[in-house]
């Protein structure tokens, strides 16, 4: 079945979706043509990132308190990430190795070089913790050891309920090592170092296994006023999209984890977050996230100045369609098949200890 579905959790599937179009679209600078607010719109696609975030941390908690323990949880989740991660990495190093591709944007701005270094950062999931690497063969690449990261840090702050006393000080905690992260970033690192760095951005993950906790707590709530919140949330997702106010990144998260906590299904209306579509697109969005940039360079390769005086919004679609069915392949020939031997392997680490609950 190539739709991942979760049920009543099938809209987090389509609010990655939404990321990851998002990313194509700052990519391919769709609403440009829209005049200033849709080049700010473009711009701001890449705080689908800030999305994916908080969706991980969801996604953490959830399987994480299920889970018998801290080896098969994690296994699973290294599963679900790392193959297609690496076929990418070694394409993308390949075509840059061998001369097909030019050097990365970032490759230029570190003078860093594709080499075993570079490859085995890479590989090994450390490259967050150098600059001159981290973003420098893929174009995007830099998400994945952070996801990595807080895959292996966050459940040890999940032990403890999570209170709301203890969600405010331990996100106000994570709040200042990312402050300390950009200060250190700023003072002693290269230039855009700290926007890498994993500690930077555990408080969207945090966020995320706090939303797992209080929807499953609003879910039982007769006198939440759910429809107020969901509207509150997509507000603040459009806000967060068309405003340059330098917090556009926060309030993309605080729109995605309203919408988490507050959406509820309603049968027999249809729900766009929920449709078809948006699940296909949502199951994929790994492989669209990461090969997007490729398709890219394909298509100005193969159209040359037909792709460069196609309107905006046509390279967007014109993209995000090639990308779509090329993310379908990899999905069912790449990421399907080890997903499942992640979930095998992880059986093999199971113990008899009782599942955690949030």
């Amino acid at each position: 079945m190539l739709l991942r579905q979760y049920g009543d959790t099938d809209f987090i599937t389509g609010l990655r979706a939404i990321a990851a179009l998002m990313v194509v679209a700052v990519h391919t600078r769709a609403f440009d043509a829209f005049g200033w607010i849709g080049q700010i719109a473009s711009d701001n696609g890449k705080f689908g990132v800030q999305i994916f975030f908080v969706i991980s941390g969801y996604t953490i908690a959830a399987t994480y308190l299920r889970s018998s323990g801290f080896a098969p949880y994690f296994v699973r989740r290294l599963m679900r990430i790392a193959p297609l991660y690496y076929l990418a990495v070694l394409v993308f190093f390949t075509l840059i190795v061998t001369g097909v591709m030019g050097a990365p944007y970032f490759m230029q701005l570190y003078d860093s070089k594709a080499d075993a270094y570079n490859l085995l950062a890479h590989l090994t999931f450390l490259s967050a913790w150098d600059a001159r690497v981290a973003n420098s063969l893929i174009g995007v690449e830099w998400t994945i050891p952070i996801e990595i990261f807080w895959y292996a840090a966050l459940p040890f702050l999940l032990v403890h309920r999570v209170g709301r006393r203890s969600f405010i000080i331990v996100f106000l905690l994570l709040l200042l090592l990312s402050g300390i992260s950009r200060l250190i970033g700023e003072l002693w690192l290269p230039k855009h170092a700290a926007h890498f760095l994993p500690i930077t951005y555990g408080a969207y993950f945090f966020l995320g296994a706090w939303c797992h906790h209080m929807r499953a707590h609003l879910l039982k709530d007769d006198t939440f006023t759910w429809r107020r919140w969901l509207m509150g949330g997509y507000a603040v997702f459009v806000l967060a999209l068309i405003t340059d106010t330098g917090f556009s990144a926060a309030l993309m998260a605080v729109a995605t984890a309203l919408i988490i906590i507050s959406y509820r299904v309603m049968p027999g209306r249809a729900q766009l977050l929920r449709s078809r579509a948006f699940v296909l697109v949502g199951s994929v969005s790994y492989s669209i996230y990461l090969w997007h940039l490729l398709v890219i360079f394909v298509l100005i390769a193969l159209m040359g100045n037909s792709y460069v005086a196609l309107p905006d919004l046509a390279k967007f679609a014109l993209v995000s369609v090639v990308t779509v069915l090329l993310s379908i392949l990899t999905y069912l020939l790449v990421e399907r098949p080890t997903n499942l031997w992640g979930r095998h392997l992880s059986q093999k680490f199971e113990t008899e200890e009782v599942p955690r609950r949030a």
